[in-house]
């Protein structure tokens, strides 16, 4: 069992000093995500028992067989780009093509499965919105009948290539005006508002009403399986995720945007598993390769057989196994290998238990014979 803390990403689109109260630091800047885990783009640093940096990484014990899962806590000031993220196979075979040349895509060979549980209000756009609503909306907006009618079949590809092309800034400021007219809720309008105020120039903006929208309160979460398009729109969440970075984008960013690799990557028979869950409840998305629990009170025990990380958000935690006795700070976590004895964690406040499952055993199994070679 090993301390650490997260990595932290400084994105722009993050809540200035948002992550201080994990992080330890306030730097008057974005703070957007904290990564816990092994991952090369921000291994988690350890630290002793008074939360001090050891000098060492959690790569340096374990690689990522042994560390499976990637945990973030994310904090959201503006909409993430529209994204999504590749199958197994799809980045397998586009991180062979970078081998040989091709530009560069992918972040790793890996695929990208991740779940969101809120830690406060929380909004997203995550899979997609009805044909019929999105239809309305975009003819709403003035678009043609040809790229309406695409939409209205289904034909997702069209719909995207045609948006895109179509864009301008006029039709962007246009987004939230057209959500009324098509009889959209005001918070939905709102985020059509804020999407508008900050890439009032993005081509991909005008992506956004082909999205579902979803308002997640505390302790509720959305599982969004690798394939499914979307774009967290604000708030502090907590991201558990497979090890990989694998993002391709399809607007609302200043970074490459890739439309043929996203048509490639989307998996049409996928949708996010919307879970109406509470702090104590076990967050257990169908076919998924982790599990949640945001304990709050209370003890439970961990068992052995799993990777298991234990990440202190609020309060107070005591992680107590044959190795010890391991006292968390909000912001530190204890990770714990499969091969670790069972364990047992005592909380007062809020703590986030996240195990692989046997799923997530057979997934890097498979995906590592894949990519063994090549990363």
């Amino acid at each position: 069992m090993l301390i650490v803390r997260g990595a932290v990403k400084d994105y722009d689109w993050g809540v200035v000093d948002g992550l201080e109260p994990w992080s330890g630091t306030a730097t008057s800047a974005p703070q957007a995500e904290l990564w816990f885990g092994v991952h090369p783009g921000g291994p988690s640093p350890l630290v002793d028992d008074g939360g001090q940096p050891t000098g060492e990484l959690l790569a340096d014990h374990f690689d990522i067989e042994a560390i499976p899962l990637l945990v973030k806590l994310l904090a959201a000031a503006r909409p993430l780009s529209v994204q999504v993220h590749p199958p197994g196979h799809v980045a397998a075979a586009g991180w062979r093509q970078q081998e040989q040349g091709s530009p560069q895509v992918y972040s790793d060979p890996f695929e990208k499965t991740e779940m969101l549980v809120a830690l406060q209000d929380f909004e997203a756009f995550a899979g997609w919105r009805s044909e019929v609503e999105a239809a309305e909306m975009l003819a709403a907006l003035g678009l043609g009948q040809e790229i309406v009618d695409a939409v209205r079949g289904r034909n997702r590809e069209a719909a995207i290539r045609g948006l895109l092309e179509a864009s301008t800034p006029e039709l962007i400021a246009g987004l939230a005006e057209a959500a009324r007219t098509a009889g959209l809720p005001e918070e939905q309008v709102a985020a059509y508002e804020t999407v508008a105020m900050h890439y009032p120039d993005d081509r991909g903006a005008l992506l956004t009403p082909l999205l579902a929208y979803l308002r997640l309160e505390s302790g509720q979460a959305v599982f969004v399986p690798a394939g499914v398009p979307h774009s967290y729109i604000r708030g502090i969440g907590l991201e558990v995720m497979t090890s990989s970075d694998n993002v391709i984008r399809l607007g609302l960013t200043q970074k490459p945007v890739f439309v043929d690799h996203a048509m490639g990557a989307l998996a049409e028979h996928l949708a996010p598993q919307f879970m109406a869950t509470r702090h104590g409840d076990l967050i257990w998305p169908v076919n998924s390769p982790f599990i949640v629990r945001m304990l709050s009170s209370g003890g439970e025990r961990i068992p052995s057989g799993a990777y298991r990380i234990v990440l202190l958000i609020e309060g107070r935690a005591t992680v107590v196994s044959d190795f010890g006795e391991v006292v968390l700070r909000p912001g530190t976590a204890a990770v714990i290998s499969a091969d670790d004895p069972d364990s047992f964690v005592e909380v007062d406040g809020l703590v986030a238990i996240v195990q692989s499952t046997a799923k997530q055993v057979e997934f890097v199994n498979e995906r590592w014979d894949v990519a063994r070679n090549e990363y």
